[in-house]
């Protein structure tokens, strides 16, 4: 008995964007199954399934196109960019003795020995694409982090496979790192010279003002006396 689930999809004979609005209207999505070498297949399969066997987390399903069964990898599912709905899906055809090249999600386990101390753990990485025979594609691949320290990282290298699975990222890529917490910094408001003016300078700056206009007021009634008096004379 096979491991994968069944997905029932149907073939369709219309093509084009009326057509396919048209299977939407009927909870069904369009579907295209690819083979190596010949030309794709046009499918439909009911909405309502579909999501259910997503769901599962799943990546190789087997369908029944008219009386040939087989094995098939969901290569691409498109999204509506509004409603985000399921609008298309492309299916590639596997054959189970067969190494196949797919992404996988990453997790993270254990609680981080930085994490303890108040640093940030940050994942850099959320999937990786391995190579294996559908019959071993793990639901998603873990990274240890327990003994991960403050300032340090874990790579791809670093990432434990199960038997039969080939690591096809670069194993120099960061996965994941504990980063230290960023410190706020206070900034002080100064004035436009770069200091602020201390109330004795500024009452002094004022007292200085008065006086100098208090003198100058002083010369200029002077002023105005002498010339009165010359014109008397």
């Amino acid at each position: 008995m096979s491991k994968f689930e069944k997905l029932n999809v149907s073939v369709r004979e219309g093509k084009g964007t009326s057509f396919a609005r048209k299977l939407r209207l009927e909870n069904k999505v369009p579907a295209v199954l690819y083979h190596s070498g010949v030309e794709g297949t046009s499918l439909s399969v009911e909405k309502n399934e579909l999501y259910k066997a997503l769901k599962t987390g799943q990546f190789i399903f087997e369908i029944k196109v008219g009386d040939k069964e087989q094995f098939v990898l969901v290569k691409e599912v498109q999204y509506h960019p509004v409603t985000d709905e399921i609008i298309h899906v492309d299916f590639q055809q596997v054959k189970e003795d067969q190494k196949i090249s797919l992404e996988v999600p990453l997790r993270t386990e254990g609680e981080s020995e930085g994490v303890k101390l108040g640093g940030i753990l940050v994942q850099l990485l959320n999937v990786v694409t391995i190579n294996c025979k559908p019959s071993n594609v793990p639901e998603a691949l873990s990274v240890d982090i327990s003994d991960l320290e403050m300032n340090s990282s874990l790579f791809v290298k670093d990432i434990i496979l199960p038997d039969d699975v080939e690591m096809v990222t670069a194993e120099d890529i960061a996965v994941v790192s504990v980063q230290e917490p960023k410190k706020e910094e206070v900034v002080e408001e100064v004035s436009e010279e770069g200091e602020e003016p201390s109330e004795e300078s500024t009452d002094e700056e004022q007292g200085e003002k008065s006086s100098a206009d208090s003198g100058e007021s002083e010369a200029s009634s002077e002023d105005n006396e002498k010339s009165d008096e010359e014109a008397k004379e």
